[in-house]
């Protein structure tokens, strides 16, 4: 009897730490995650903008999910634009070519894109202002329900049902991201039933690269003239090369 009760006290404490083991890589694990974020985002040669840039600037990083996923889920709250694109990529040079957006879903706004919307501008023409150095040929498509970016922006002016609730919005993303429909609220109807994007692109590679463009905000006092509302924004760019 005395030995079977030590076999089982031993026993109980094998499990105690063997749980102790993992929970404490668990937490390991989530510190350096974290970790590499900070020290990632502490370095501001890693926001350069591409374009002309030199050195580190200038070595795109090749990335999966593992890092576009943290970037889209915080495009929200701290106001920058991700954008999809696909092209070739030359690995020695670090240029691209043959760059096109990649439409990762589209619309059910029926927003008249060709409506004034801030001093005379619509949101047809401030898209191709935004865009078109970032793809070859530029950017002209009027009207279009192909959404190749992340922008809460742009996602407010074609009236999106989940732009209302920043709690919408990560629900609106998670559709997105494992293939489920989003639900209007408003209506109680099937918005859009997305096709999954972690399912679509799990294999795939993207080249990131972060830069700014100059925007205007929607809501400054009007009277002001465009040049002095003038902003930077942060627009990180994921290029798919297969």
């Amino acid at each position: 009897m005395e030995n079977a009760a030590e076999a089982l006290l031993m026993g109980f404490a094998v499990l105690v730490f063997a749980l102790a083991l993992t929970v404490g890589m668990t937490v390991f694990s989530n510190v350096k995650s974290v970790s590499d974020i900070v020290l990632y985002s502490a370095d501001e040669t890693n926001y350069y903008d591409y374009q002309g840039a030199t050195g580190k600037a200038a070595q795109n990083r090749i990335v999966g999910l593992e890092t576009i996923l943290p970037a889209l889920y915080k495009y929200y709250q701290e106001n920058y634009t991700v954008c999809f694109r696909e092209g070739n990529y030359n690995l020695d040079t670090g240029e691209f070519s043959n760059t096109k957006p990649l439409v990762v879903y589209k619309t059910k706004s029926t927003y008249k894109r060709g409506e004034n919307i801030l001093w005379g501008a619509t949101y047809d023409t401030m898209m191709q202002t935004k865009y078109a150095k970032y793809f070859t040929g530029g950017y002209n498509k009027k009207g279009s329900q192909d959404i190749f970016a992340f922008d809460l922006e742009e996602e407010t002016l074609r009236h999106e049902p989940w732009t209302s609730n920043l709690d919408k919005v990560k629900e609106n993303l998670d559709c997105f991201l494992w293939g489920k429909t989003y639900t209007n609220l408003t209506t109680n109807q099937p918005y859009i039933t997305y096709t999954g994007f972690i399912n679509e692109y799990k294999n795939s590679k993207f080249v990131e690269t972060v830069g700014e463009y100059d925007y205007s905000d929607t809501k400054d006092d009007t009277n002001v003239s465009s040049l002095q509302k003038a902003k930077k924004k942060r627009m990180i760019i994921f290029t798919k090369i297969n």
